[in-house]
């Protein structure tokens, strides 16, 4: 008869208990894990491991097992299968100040709130870099440190000297939590953690340093290089990590600094991962049926399910291969309806598209036209041919008004982006658009009034019938996103104020004019 093995098992960090098995060693794993079971009382699915004598660390128990043996009992996560579909996109999500219905109408473009959606899939981001960056949570243990700390720093401004375990959990937590915004943070984002972190927490205030947290800053940026590192080597990473890596390259391309796919302006979601368990032929396959489900008439909702479920793949193809437009409207048709690039905009930047613009338009329209309607030179020869704002002047007006005042604020021309022709020239028109690479066309009758508001990308008109110049404008710019388009060169600055300062997207950095203009409407006395 065997004789009795006696077991030291952990349960958890703080619970141990000896266990005997009358009829010595189990002939398998599953009957010492059964046994395990019934004596603790455990209701969840377990697996357990053994501390190794040679490499003294904790390994999993497959067949080895010895009298006195120490056992640690892991609990397992069973495994669940998620059914996403895409939901009605909250406002609130990206941080956008909801209005009432009947303001948001005023300001909307067509006076219909446009249904927009989220993702299909939780590995994308969902919120934009905050405006304060809160710090998370950190163990228990660095918690109450840090609790201690702070007190005794009001008490006597005496600093906490991170122990490196603590440094580590802080360190650790903090990449984690910046990852979920950005892979690649700038520099001053690392400010703003670092200058966050010791404003919740003072005690950990750098002696020395001009602003007590340059220290944090540097040691964020080397622990945030290797958390890429660590998730690239653990293959864990997305396909943003990796997308840059020598053995994705094409060989003409195998250098380091070349070609770099990374976000250049806010793009939450510049280059997504495939949807779990997807592969570029079955994302091909939803590519072949969205095209049959385009055609369809009333079928809006299948189609916006679709294009949500295969963002992922359309934006690495356009990322990655830089695909013609023919191409696009070709393979892509659905993405050139005005919902979707409102749709497909939420989803490279978590936010909405005409609803930001035009509430953001409107809040300092009359602000806007007076101030660059006060400058003198040259800027006001010009602004004198524009149409003068009366308190009657429509909405839709105004709008109009005040973004050529902004493009001529900047000092760039209304005609580089805005082409007005008669009915009568329609012919004529159409021969100089299909030169633009980039242009919003108006076509007018002798009264003046709008009959036709389209959108130019390459020669093509892409989209018309649009509600105003101001939609139209919107509307680009989700273009220039969906589409990973640069801004025209003539008309950078007005595409960056509105980036920066109309739709909120990587605010910090703006170039002088823009920021010169911001300061005059925001930060007057």
């Amino acid at each position: 008869m065997a004789g009795v093995t006696r077991l030291l098992v952990i349960l958890e960090e703080d619970s141990r208990i000896k266990l005997e098995l009358p009829n010595g060693i189990p002939s398998s794993v599953d009957e010492v894990i059964q046994e395990i079971t019934n004596s603790c009382g455990l209701t969840n699915e377990i697996r357990l491991q053994y501390k190794d004598a040679d490499f003294g660390t904790w390994v999993n128990l497959t067949s080895e097992l010895k009298d006195l043996a120490t056992l640690k009992v892991i609990n397992v996560v069973p495994s669940v299968t998620l059914f996403l579909e895409p939901v009605e996109y909250s406002v609130d999500m990206a941080n956008f100040q909801r209005q009432d219905d009947s303001s948001m109408s005023s300001s909307a473009c067509s006076g219909d709130t446009l249904p927009v959606s989220s993702p299909s899939s939780d590995t994308y981001r969902k919120e934009q870099w905050p405006k304060v960056f809160l710090i998370p949570t950190f163990s228990h243990s660095t918690e109450t440190q840090l609790r201690d700390g702070n007190a005794e720093y009001q008490r006597s401004q005496v600093r906490l000297t991170p122990s490196s375990k603590m440094l580590s959990n802080i360190l650790e937590t903090l990449a984690d939590k910046v990852y979920s915004y950005k892979s690649y943070p700038s520099d001053a984002d690392f400010s703003d953690v670092a200058e966050a972190l010791i404003q919740t927490h003072p005690c950990l205030k750098e002696p020395g340093s001009f602003n007590h947290s340059y220290g944090w800053k540097q040691t964020l940026k080397t622990k945030m290089y290797n958390y890429r590192t660590y998730l690239k080597s653990h293959r864990s990473s997305s396909d943003e990590l990796t997308v840059n890596t020598l053995k994705r390259k094409l060989l003409t391309d195998a250098h380091p600094a070349k070609n770099i796919k990374k976000p250049r302006r806010a793009e939450s979601n510049h280059y997504p991962s495939l949807p779990f368990n997807e592969t570029p032929e079955s994302m091909e396959q939803e590519r072949v049926a969205l095209l049959s489900e385009v055609k369809k008439r009333n079928n809006v909702q299948t189609t916006r399910q679709k294009m949500a479920r295969t963002f992922a793949f359309r934006r690495q193809e356009i990322v990655d291969k830089k695909t013609s437009l023919h191409e696009m409207i070709e393979r892509w048709p659905a993405l050139f309806e005005v919902q979707e690039v409102n749709e497909e905009f939420i989803r490279v930047t978590t936010i909405p598209l005409e609803a930001r613009f035009m509430q953001k338009l409107d809040e300092k329209c009359s602000e806007l036209i007076q101030v660059v309607r006060k400058k003198g030179g040259a800027l006001r020869e010009k602004t004198k041919l524009l149409p003068f704002v009366e308190t009657d002047t429509d909405t839709t007006t105004k709008r109009e008004i005040a973004l050529k005042c902004l493009i001529l604020n900047m000092g760039e021309s209304v005609e580089d982006l805005i082409k007005e022709f008669l009915v009568s020239e329609k012919d004529e028109a159409g021969q100089i658009l299909q030169r633009e690479t980039i242009a919003i066309f108006v076509i007018r009758d002798a009264q003046a009034a709008t009959k036709d508001i389209g959108i130019i990308l390459e020669g093509q008109e892409v989209v018309n019938k649009l509600a105003s110049v101001a939609n139209a404008v919107a509307i680009l710019l989700g273009f220039l996103y969906a589409l990973n388009l640069e801004y025209p060169k003539t008309l950078r600055l007005t595409f960056e104020y509105i980036q920066k300062v109309f739709m909120e997207l990587d605010p910090k950095g703006m170039a002088t004019k823009v920021k010169k203009l911001y300061d005059q409407l925001y930060n007057r006395a």
